[in-house]
């Protein structure tokens, strides 16, 4: 989860050593796309909503997970 908030926060400042770091607990390279690609598909989810002020749905508050 420390890559995910990397790449999250500041993925420019990802190194290659960090990638190894996940290859070293045992990540293949398929899976460290894979959180890539999810956290940077999140992100633009959220930019996009963010822009057309599409509100919160909150469902994390509301306990509301599933429908």
């Amino acid at each position: 989860m420390e890559y995910v908030e990397l790449i999250t926060h500041a993925a420019n400042r990802s190194t290659p050593e960090d990638v190894e770091k996940l290859r070293v607990a045992g990540w293949k390279e398929e899976q460290i796309s894979e959180a890539v690609y999810i956290t940077a598909l999140f992100a633009f989810f959220n930019r996009v909503a963010d822009a057309f002020g599409v509100p919160s749905q909150d469902y994390l508050a509301s306990g509301r997970l599933t429908r």
